[in-house]
């Protein structure tokens, strides 16, 4: 996304062009009128949240990027570029005036929103864009379009696809899906805009390497559709996790101690998260050995359409409500196995958080919030060290033990804001709070009904690996309550989310 919008138009350029005696974006745009016709670009007022004062959110930004109408009168865009929007216009190339746009669907997990306008006006002779059959192979030439940093006017790229793979989007910070690396220029502002081969989309531009020359990421036409066929139903249900972590079965030691044949292939599993879609069907020593019909190697590719892919680009596209076959080794046997998509979503996944504010909930000048990506963001290390290295241990490995269960959320003591009812608890900042009152604490919400119910006229707050226990008086935290969130400017004394994961259409 582009954070500024320059508008400083270079003389010498425009004196060069006019030496060379023609109009070369004429001609480009000769060649790509009918696509040109359908890429927008798109103005975004944006407002990050605060996770170190969750009450209130930061300063508003402005920023660009790119999308492109496909069928439905849809826009079809990163969701970085309007993450966080509180007012989003678009504008079509070579057209005066502005439309207001709105948010119809998000995607975070895979960096994809499709926008739409409400003034039918805009759409007036527009020729929206066409989905190719498949993705290009390699060294196949790609045409680039968007409104990247350096100009008003559309910008039209060549390059040639590089690499077909599976990499992290930045977006989220914990998914990955496949991509196409690209060396035509993608740079600021091209973010959303499509990707053609053959006057068809194959992707959308997404990402670079801000420290390699001509690499760019471009999100593939399978996640494209994917995200098109999953908010088909009017909602957004996100990628399905299987949640088993595999090893290669190259290691003849390894083998063996799986007593798996010699002219067996396939993967060994590891590890089975509590909250993927595997578990109660594939077990820790389980080989996999095929995936819907198809073969998995040693080293867990596939066969599919010509190429050698990682098999979980087949589960990459299933749907939530789906089904998938696997064919395993079980401790001497071959076993099949179907299994439903159908699993709870997994709260212990810790994304980068957009579009909704923080939780919090204050007492006694204490200010609790959930265990997040965004708040591990804010801690400093040096400062808070022990309890620092504590939480990261939580948010990435606590689904391995018996921390996680029964547990919804890990709740942490984020900030003291100065009283004299709450002196002497520095050195519980950062920590897990395991309970309140005598009372376990499994979410956010439980540390205030916990708070309803002080022993003896105190309220005993115990942490997770710490032995001393935090101490409030009861009378004087209630007493104390309101000046401290006169006087610190806090709204309310809490904020929860509703029980809900999926992402519906917007009105």
């Amino acid at each position: 996304m582009t954070i500024t919008n320059p508008k400083t138009r270079h003389l010498a350029w425009i004196f060069a062009l006019a030496l060379l005696g023609g109009l070369p974006a004429q001609a480009a745009r000769s060649r790509f009128a009918s696509q040109l016709s359908g890429v927008v670009k798109i103005y975004a007022t944006f407002q990050a949240e605060d996770y170190t004062t969750p009450w209130q959110a930061g300063r508003p930004g402005s920023g660009t990027g790119t999308g492109f109408v496909i069928a439905k009168r849809r826009i079809l865009t990163n969701a970085h570029v309007v993450s966080n929007a509180r007012f989003l216009e678009v504008s079509r190339d070579g057209q005066p005036g502005r439309y207001l746009a709105r948010v119809a669907f998000i995607a975070h997990d895979c960096d994809l929103a499709a926008l739409t306008v409400d003034d039918p006006a805009f759409f007036e002779d527009i020729t929206p864009l066409s989905l190719a059959k498949a993705i290009p192979s390699l060294n196949d030439e790609v045409t680039v379009l968007g409104y990247p940093t350096g100009g008003d006017r559309i910008s039209v790229t060549r390059g040639v696809v590089s690499r077909i793979d599976y990499s992290g989007y930045s977006h989220s910070g914990v998914d990955q899906h496949l991509v196409l690396q690209v060396d035509a220029a993608i740079n600021p502002g091209n973010s959303g805009g499509p990707i053609l081969f053959n006057k068809r989309v194959v992707g959308l531009a997404f990402q670079g390497l801000a420290w390699a020359d001509n690499i760019g990421y471009a999100i593939p036409l399978p996640v494209i559709e994917h995200f098109l066929a999953d908010i088909a139903d009017g909602t957004y249900h996100g990628y399905p996790e299987l949640g088993a972590f595999f090893l290669p079965t190259r290691n003849r030691a390894l083998r063996q101690s799986l007593e798996l044949p010699d002219d067996a292939s396939g993967v060994a599993l590891y590890y089975i998260d509590p909250f993927g879609y595997a578990m109660g069907h594939l077990l820790a020593g389980d080989v996999l050995l095929e995936i819907d019909g198809h073969a998995i190697a040693n080293d867990g590719n596939i066969a599919l359409n010509g190429d050698h892919v990682l098999f979980a680009e087949l589960l990459e596209r299933k749907q939530w409500g789906d089904e998938v076959d696997f064919s395993i080794w079980r401790q001497g046997d071959t076993i099949e196995l179907t299994i439903p998509l159908t699993t709870p979503h997994d709260p212990f996944v810790y994304r980068n958080a957009y579009d909704r504010q923080p939780e919090y909930f204050v007492y006694g000048g204490l200010v609790f919030a959930p265990l997040g990506r965004d708040f591990l963001r804010t801690v400093d290390s040096q400062s808070a060290a022990a309890n620092t290295q504590q939480l990261f241990y939580y948010s990435r490995y606590a689904k391995q033990d018996a921390l996680v269960k029964d547990r919804d959320q890990f709740v942490v003591l984020i900030r003291r804001l100065p009283h004299s009812v709450n002196t002497y608890t520095d050195a519980f900042m950062n920590g897990v709070v395991a309970r309140v009152n005598g009372q376990a604490i499994t979410k956010l919400q439980d540390v205030e009904a916990a708070f309803a119910q002080p022993q003896a006229g105190f309220h005993l707050l115990e942490f997770e690996g710490m032995k001393q226990t935090l101490v409030l008086d009861a009378a004087a935290a209630d007493t104390a309550a309101a000046p401290i969130m006169q006087r610190y400017g806090i709204p309310t004394p809490r904020h929860y989310h509703p029980d809900t994961t999926a992402t519906q259409e917007q009105p």
